[in-house]
């Protein structure tokens, strides 16, 4: 069935790019409104809806755009969303960027969520499934000037499951695998929902430029290897965000995906893949 939430609940923290306080307003939504977000900020208090037609990458983030409105930095709010099977939610957005809150992770969508006491409604849930196998394959070459293949594979399931593997022979970060499964149903809150965003020493100046002070509250890889909460932190971060960019379709998902060094452009590509 589908679930929406009982009462309204909050989040607020720095905005994604470090320029402006930013507030979030979860509302409850009748059955089959999907996921909505609203510009409060903006005259007309435009509203955009979580669909694959507007969704797109920008810098290191998912976004949504429509008629020039934009909604910056998706992903994690829904991963909480997706993890919590939530299926009509109005969110309401005093600026146009999600705040980057819990260290750059999902942990505080997901506990304002639970305090708004998800429930069920009286509607069938309608899910995404995938029939035949579908990919994307990138072979780019890096700014490093190496060139490494990365892999996002969607496979027919009765559930929703991630595989993903992490090696970049070239940096800094160790190999490292993880995976999520629907099938397990507390599992993300206790084994995702905490894991956090990471940069490279090397990127830290730039990255500072493109997140602001919120640049102090994420990883920083080496340096920080021995903080990490899991051996395996940024391979379940990946998963983390792939969980909230396949729910760009504004709808659950049954289906297998396989990921390998694959990232928010691959992920919104395979909603557009999957879209169609």
């Amino acid at each position: 069935m589908q679930k929406t939430i009982t009462f309204e609940s909050e989040v607020s923290g720095m905005a994604i790019n470090g320029t402006c306080h930013s507030k979030v307003v979860f509302e409850p939504a009748k059955p089959n409104t999907g996921i909505v977000f609203i510009r409060n900020d903006l005259p007309e208090k435009p509203e955009i809806e979580c669909l694959p037609e507007y969704s797109f990458v920008n810098k290191r983030w998912s976004s949504l755009m429509k008629d020039g409105v934009y909604i910056e930095h998706t992903e994690h709010v829904l991963a909480a969303i997706a993890a919590l099977e939530i299926s009509n939610i109005r969110i309401h957005l005093n600026c146009p960027y999600l705040p980057a809150i819990s260290d750059f992770s999902s942990w505080g969508f997901m506990q304002s969520l639970l305090k708004s006491a998800p429930i069920f409604q009286s509607v069938p849930k309608k899910y995404l499934v995938v029939k035949d196998p579908l990919w994307v394959l990138d072979n780019s070459e890096t700014k490093e000037g190496n060139r490494y293949d990365s892999l996002l594979l969607a496979l027919p399931s009765d559930y929703f499951s991630i595989t993903y593997l992490l090696n970049y022979p070239d940096k800094e970060i160790p190999t490292q695998l993880a995976h999520f499964s629907t099938a397990k149903d507390s599992q993300f809150l206790s084994e995702f929902a905490k894991a956090r965003s990471f940069i490279l020493d090397r990127e830290y100046d730039s990255m500072k430029q493109l997140f602001g002070e919120n640049i102090k509250n994420c990883l920083t890889i080496p340096s920080d290897n021995t903080k990490l909460r899991w051996s395996n932190e940024i391979a379940r971060h990946k998963v983390l965000d792939l969980v909230g960019d396949l729910m760009l379709l504004g709808k659950p998902i049954k289906g297998q995906f396989i990921g390998f060094r694959s990232g928010h452009h691959a992920n919104v590509e395979m909603v557009r893949l999957l879209s169609k």
